[in-house]
């Protein structure tokens, strides 16, 4: 407050100042009939160091948006003088002295920086003075000959430190220099109070760099934290990288490195933290796991392959691979999955069921590293690749007769029984044999129907490799951001980073009870469980089983089994969600991990990663009937080996369902012996 109004513009105002001297010059006009103030000042600051003093000529330069050059650094020796710096004004004679005639790749400049300004700014601290408050000495000649606050004159600005820092980190998220220096000013615009403060924040080099030094320190950042593109160096960052991320305690990566002479393919596997929880809480992860793979991500076309599973959340990953190549050795990698992979069942034996597209490589790999998992197809991919045969011309079938095959071929495709799956392929065998051509590749088909026939087994009504195609399509537009990794350094770090994050918040969403963007899967909603009639509901004296009535036919009745997810109705049968599972989670307030509006507390704490107890995810209201004793969790006490391929629940629910078919009705005193 003491300083005077003309000072005000040009002095941090975070400081105070004692005047010593301040003399008021006339104004310069420019050649535009532009009046520049000018004055003299010495004056002294309440700064007392070296650092101090370099923050206040930063805030200095800030404030008045001018920007000084160092003209000379004084060597202090002595005891009078602790700290000395003399600087002149960028757009002065003395910085062309200074930089000599040094030669530049680029045509001389149409902008002229050097218009002999005569500003120049001297700072001391003398040891005299460090005994009083203000021991800054400022010494300003504030004679500029050209507008400070002109378009031109800020072009010519300093890129301040945070703004620098600020670009280093929309780097690390993947930006390339184009999309970081477009996110920076859409975000300068979002937060400018009015047009006149945006025309200047835009013009200021300071707070919005150009792209030539925006270019300039990506290419320094790519070259400190990236490595270079291929060869050695890149290695050699990446297994620094690799090791530092293991000692972090965030997760565990294994790389073999690309060795030409010795045939050893390039093979980086990576088990986060988020994975690791996947495979130790999310039952499914033992049931079925979708892989695929895809390249493109890099310039070096290195191929990325995902092990996921899927719940009512959604596809979580369990996985990631990058490899040179896709030969059967890539997947050897394993060891590195904890020992609860794969919901207990361990890295050695893997989930029950591999869902994949018809990949040799890729199913060759699965037999290797997990002999004993069921290798299935993709429903959509086995019909598309039949459908293109039809459609063949070379294979001449007739036109009339493409649509009837097709028909056929779904029926066998979706058969619920072996004896079903028979009957519907001797059929074809008398309708469309005649084609020979048909009739071998058919049998080819029919060979391997071990590899898409799925009767009897937990796929919970997921048939489509869908889950993990779309997950490409989100780590390609969401967590790559549609930018091409540099090289495998950077696809690391978005693995390990951004698309940690990513699955966190996605999980999070669930645990907080409002998934907003999400797309949840309406099956995963309780859709229709209205229709079942509650009042016939029964609760068996078995644990987890009850008893729903059909909604179509009140002679039929199915039993549901909330531990496992399953019904023995057409849809339950496989753990799909169906409205009996649904009805029985709404009437008895039973947690069911096939339905989120079901899920307890404590379900609950299993997406949310953050929570120290299950208080934090307590329900607003329990209905009425609510037993703490239906509350229990029921995701952490399933038996590890649940689905073995003896005797288990899931076997006698498939033959429960098959009585059902026959008798279509049920005893409700067989209930008592079942399971």
């Amino acid at each position: 407050d003491s300083l005077p109004e003309r000072l005000k513009p040009f002095l941090p105002q975070c400081n105070t100042y004692l005047i010593e001297k301040f003399s008021e010059l006339p104004s310069y006009r420019t050649a535009e009939n532009f009046n520049v103030t000018q004055f003299e000042l010495k004056a002294y600051v309440n700064v007392d160091n070296k650092e101090e003093a370099h923050k206040w000529f930063a805030a200095f330069q800030s404030w008045s948006k001018t920007t000084m050059a160092q003209t000379r650094g004084f060597n202090v020796k002595g005891n009078r003088v602790i700290y000395r710096e003399l600087y002149h004004c960028i757009h002065s004679n003395e910085v062309k002295r200074k930089q000599g005639n040094r030669e530049t790749k680029r045509p001389q400049s149409a902008r002229a920086r050097n218009v002999n300004c005569a500003a120049s700014l001297h700072l001391r601290i003398e040891r005299k003075r460090l005994p009083y408050s203000h021991s800054l000495e400022v010494e300003l000649k504030f004679t500029h000959n050209h507008v400070i606050n002109s378009a031109e004159a800020l072009s010519f600005r300093r890129v301040e430190e945070e703004v620098h820092q600020e670009f280093i980190n929309l780097f690390r998220d993947g930006h390339s220099p184009s999309s970081a220096l477009y996110a920076h000013e859409d975000s300068l615009h979002l937060n400018a109070s009015d047009e006149q403060e945006l025309m200047e924040i835009l013009a200021d080099r300071a707070k919005n760099p150009d792209y030539d030094y925006v270019a300039k320190i990506f290419q320094q950042y790519r070259e400190s934290a990236l490595g270079s593109r291929n060869s050695k160096p890149m290695f050699e960052r990446l297994k620094q990288i690799v090791e530092d991320y293991d000692d972090s305690g965030q997760g565990r990566a294994v790389l073999q490195e690309y060795n030409a002479s010795s045939g050893s393919v390039f093979i980086l596997c990576i088990v986060t933290n988020l994975m690791s929880r996947v495979h130790e809480k999310i039952r499914q992860s033992e049931e079925i796991c979708y892989m695929d793979a895809s390249a493109a991500f890099d310039p070096l076309n290195t191929s990325i392959t995902l092990l996921y599973s899927s719940c009512a959340v959604g596809a979580l990953p369990l996985g990631v691979l990058f490899t040179s190549d896709e030969l059967e050795i890539t997947l050897e990698k394993v060891t590195i999955l904890p020992s609860h992979a794969f919901y207990g069942r361990g890295a050695e034996v893997g989930p029950i069921v591999f869902l994949t597209d018809d990949s040799s490589a890729e199913r060759n790999s699965l037999e290797l590293c997990w002999p004993q998992g069921i290798r299935l197809l993709c429903t959509f991919h086995v019909l598309q690749a039949f459908w293109r045969w039809l459609h063949d011309s070379k294979h001449h079938i007739k036109k009339e007769d493409r649509a009837p095959i097709m028909e056929k071929m779904k029926k066998i495709l979706y058969s619920t029984s072996g004896p079903e799956m028979d009957v519907h392929y001797n059929e074809f065998k008398q309708k469309f044999y005649g084609y020979n051509l048909l009739r071998k590749h058919f049998e080819l088909l029919w060979n391997r129907r071990q590899f898409w026939a799925r009767t009897r087994l937990p796929m919970r009504e997921n048939n489509t490799n869908n889950y993990i195609e779309r997950s490409f399509g989100m780590l390609k537009d969401i967590i790559f951001a549609r930018t091409q990794a540099f090289n495998p350094v950077q696809i690391f770090h978005f693995i390990t980073m951004s698309m940690e994050r990513f699955y966190a918040r996605r999980l999070l969403g669930i645990a907080h009870k409002h998934p907003g963007h999400l797309r949840i899967a309406r099956r995963f909603l309780c859709p229709g469980w209205e229709k079942v009639d509650a009042n016939l509901i029964q609760k068996t004296n078995i644990d987890f089983e009850f008893i729903a009535p059909s909604a179509s036919n009140s002679g039929i009745f199915y039993i549901v089994n909330t531990k496992i997810g399953a019904c023995t109705c057409p849809v339950g049968i496989s753990g799909g969600p169906c409205k009996h599972q649904g009805a029985v989670a709404m009437k008895f307030h039973i947690s069911t991990l096939n339905f989120i509006p079901s899920l307890t507390p404590n379900d609950r704490m299993v997406y949310g990663q953050l929570a120290e107890n299950s208080s934090f995810y307590a329900s607003l209201r329990a209905g009425p009937g609510f037993s703490p004793q239906d509350q229990e969790t029921i995701l952490s006490d399933y038996s590890d080996n649940f689905f073995n391929d003896e005797t288990t629940e899931w076997r006698e629910l498939n033959e429960e369902n098959e009585r059902n078919e026959r008798n279509k009705e049920t005893n409700n005193a067989e209930f008592n012996t079942l399971l």
